[in-house]
């Protein structure tokens, strides 16, 4: 019996390899036994043979026994005493190098099988008070989640190549994935708390809404009262000192809204289109980043925009500009962050009950105590002193007018082109 270690930056693979001479004419005997006693790196594979006597393996894999060379594995590094035939040297090399492939090969099964899962957010403030929600999760499920931050392209290549279990996103993200066949439906027997969302958190078996923030008009009260109306914003006494963003998924909103008060609707835009144009006359400026939304009004070059009410509540509070928020009597807009379940990784039981957590009273308090987002949970009762922060309520919530993000998604070149035409040329 010959062993040796395999070190990895997750932990160390003990392979055991029991190996016997071959004579000239036979087949090899003997047995290969495999033993990992800590979980290895989750990315893997990483050997690539170079021949049949000299594999490379990266600094990840380290033999244990090599002396001045770990990063090669060959005949030289695995002598057996005594006189031998060269066939049998041969043999254990080929054999021990394909050990180590199998080792780092499996990490990311072995990592999973122990107990973790990849939890991907947006980054900053949000991942870190969702670390603080799932503690608990972690000490009563025995698994470790990590959290890593990504957008756009980065989310469509974790998902696409299953490298993540379950994904914080947005409604039109989550619904083109789900398109692919991406995500796993929500188990209502694993995700009970499914039974207490709102109903406009859930936008398919697969998609819900972990948590709302709210577009309403935001403006400048030393220049203007309060808006009614999301009309006001096309006035032209108010020509340049409006503000947008682009096209996003709470101007999509916006159109729709519009269009449904014409008669028409997501599959008959031509109204919304219209009348979001009128808008983009009174627009100077387009925001390009909340930072550079802060910034006009700042230095009072608008007098009402589109804003989240978190946002419009850091401008006043942490900023100290004039700004106040108001909900327009068509209602307002979600800024949802969806949860889903990536198809095809190793705990998808687990993963299921991660999102239940999230979807939990206690997950719920937590986001709204730490970034002022409205809990979708309709069990969890918000401290008063939390509640005034929110512009979303028990009450209200019903008022939240989204589009019908499955069709949306099916035309959305479409709309971005159209935009691009008639809206911000």
């Amino acid at each position: 019996m010959e062993a040796f270690d395999v070190e990895t930056s997750g932990g160390t693979c003990s392979i055991a390899l029991n190996l016997q001479p071959v004579s000239r004419g036979g087949p090899a005997e003997g047995a290969v036994r495999l033993r990992t006693d800590m979980p290895l790196e989750r990315e893997g594979p990483f050997m690539k043979p170079e021949n049949q006597l000299n594999a490379r393996v990266p600094a990840s894999c380290r033999t244990g026994n090599a002396s001045s060379r770990p990063d090669r594995v060959g005949a030289e590094q695995f002598q057996p005493q005594g006189s031998i035939s060269m066939k049998w040297q041969f043999r254990k090399a080929v054999v021990g190098g394909m050990m180590m492939a199998a080792a780092c090969a499996l990490s990311s099964a072995t990592l999973a099988q122990q107990g973790e899962l990849i939890l991907s957010g947006f980054g900053g403030a949000y991942d870190e008070a969702m670390a603080a929600s799932v503690k608990s999760f972690e000490q009563e499920n025995g698994v470790k989640i990590t959290i890593v931050a990504g957008s756009g392209a980065n989310n469509i290549a974790r998902v696409r190549n299953k490298e993540v279990d379950v994904i914080v996103s947005d409604p039109v993200f989550a619904l083109r994935m789900e398109a692919e066949k991406a995500f796993v439906p929500l188990d209502p027997g694993l995700v009970p708390n499914l039974k207490n969302l709102y109903p406009n958190a859930i936008y398919s078996d697969a998609v819900v809404a972990a948590n709302f923030g709210a577009y309403v008009v935001a403006y400048n009260p030393a220049e203007v009262k309060a808006p009614e109306s999301w009309y006001d914003l096309a006035k032209p006494e108010y020509k340049g000192r409006i503000a947008l963003r682009g096209f996003r998924p709470e101007n999509i909103d916006l159109i729709t809204l519009f269009a449904k008060r014409a008669g028409g609707s997501e599959r008959d835009p031509d109204a919304g289109f219209a009348e979001v144009a009128k808008i983009a006359r009174n627009i100077d400026v387009w925001v390009d980043s909340h930072a550079h939304h802060l910034e006009l009004y700042r230095n009072d070059q608008i007098s009402m925009s589109m804003w989240t009410d978190g946002r419009i509540a850091w401008a006043s509070d942490t900023e100290g500009v004039k700004i106040q928020g108001t909900i327009p009597k068509e209602g307002f807009f979600p800024l949802a962050s969806t949860l889903s379940v990536v198809a095809g990784r190793p705990n998808a039981e687990l993963a299921q009950k991660l999102v239940n957590h999230l979807l939990s009273p206690e997950s719920g308090l937590n986001m709204a105590a730490r970034l002022g987002y409205f809990p979708t949970n309709r069990e969890v009762r918000l401290p008063a002193e939390v509640q005034a922060k929110i512009m979303i309520t028990p009450d209200n919530v019903k008022d939240l007018q989204s589009a019908d993000w499955k069709y949306i998604v099916s035309v959305y070149d479409q709309w971005q082109q159209r935009w691009e035409r008639e809206i911000q040329r």
